[in-house]
């Protein structure tokens, strides 16, 4: 008998967010004949590096209508007299720590950032502070040191890197990319407008 074989489609864009055990992953493929769809995903850490994981997978011709449903129920949600599903979030108690939550408070970025300046970070955690979020395999600072790797710990070099470039880490989507390219620019405007 013959074993069906999983087809690796190609990963045109990325997104991905998450809050605790929970993350969510938005990919958008091509298909073999040519098409594109998207899927979404969610996981969620339910013991020691096991996932459960459900997908959507949402073809580009039916994209239209899904985005049209989904405004017409937030907007009923948000304006209407329509039932109210979401409630604030309420802060829970970590009790496995992983990723940015493992790491004592005074050697997180923004912490360390905040009482002896942006001179004393890494370039890693420096990055880490703009991308806010990691992967499903790695936390912020893990994915950011992987980056960082990839250039030689040379910072210059990013300025070189473009959208599609960052793209290609797991964990990086349009939104990271542009959120590094921007303070790139900013940096480099900074830079100029001080030498002139």
């Amino acid at each position: 008998m013959e074993t069906a074989r999983k087809t690796e489609y190609p990963n045109l864009l990325s997104e991905s967010f998450g809050h605790g055990k929970k993350h969510y992953f938005i990919d958008v493929k091509k298909a073999l004949n040519d098409t594109h769809f998207i899927l979404f995903t969610s996981s969620e850490e339910y013991a020691e590096k096991q996932y459960h994981r459900q997908t959507i997978q949402l073809w580009e011709e039916d994209l239209a209508f899904f985005v049209e449903a989904l405004s017409m129920v937030l907007a009923e949600i948000i304006c209407g007299d329509g039932p109210r599903p979401f409630t604030r979030p309420e802060l829970k108690v970590v009790e496995d720590p992983k990723g940015m939550q493992a790491i004592p408070a005074e050697d997180r970025p923004r912490e360390k950032l905040h009482a002896f300046g942006a001179a004393s970070l890494s370039n890693a955690e420096l990055l880490a502070i703009l991308f806010c979020t990691g992967s499903s395999e790695l936390s912020v600072l893990d994915l950011c040191q992987k980056i960082m790797r990839s250039v030689k710990d040379d910072a210059s070099r990013l300025l070189t890197r473009t959208t599609g470039d960052l793209c290609r880490f797991r964990g990086v989507g349009t939104a990271k990319a542009a959120t590094l390219l921007a303070a790139l620019e900013l940096g480099r405007r900074a830079f100029l407008s001080q030498t002139t």
